[in-house]
């Protein structure tokens, strides 16, 4: 009976972990969409001091969530996304508005696919 309780325990344990992981990573993917979007957006509208001021925002917020996504997520995945986000202030700065805008979407994109692969869905257990 002991060994019931233990592995309902461990049970509940490993739901928790799982429903955290998911808000964690929505919460994360979130701002780093927002930020991303509004760098994009700044960018369009031909302003790069807000198109720099947004990826760095981005870049920041990234090494903050990196710490807590790894725990969840691989981290093949999370570098890809590490390395676009990092490309991006010093595109702003450096780089044409094309490559900009187009690293962004890029960085969407993955930042996107990273919230949708973890959400428990057929498609994602098949």
């Amino acid at each position: 009976m002991n060994r019931l309780w233990t592995a309902l325990v461990l049970l509940l344990v490993c739901i928790g972990l799982c429903i955290g992981g998911n808000v964690a990573t929505a919460r994360y993917t979130q701002t780093l969409t927002t930020q991303l979007t509004a760098a994009q957006k700044a960018a369009d509208a031909g302003d790069d001091t807000q198109a720099y001021t947004f990826s760095q925002k981005a870049l920041d917020g990234w090494q903050s969530a990196h710490n807590v996504l790894c725990t969840f997520l691989p981290h093949t995945r999370l570098e890809a996304v590490a390395q676009t986000i990092a490309a991006l202030p010093s595109l702003a700065r450096y780089g044409t508005r094309d490559q900009f805008s187009g690293e962004c979407a890029r960085g969407l994109l993955q930042v996107q696919n990273l919230k949708e692969g973890e959400v428990p869905a057929l498609q994602n257990i098949l």
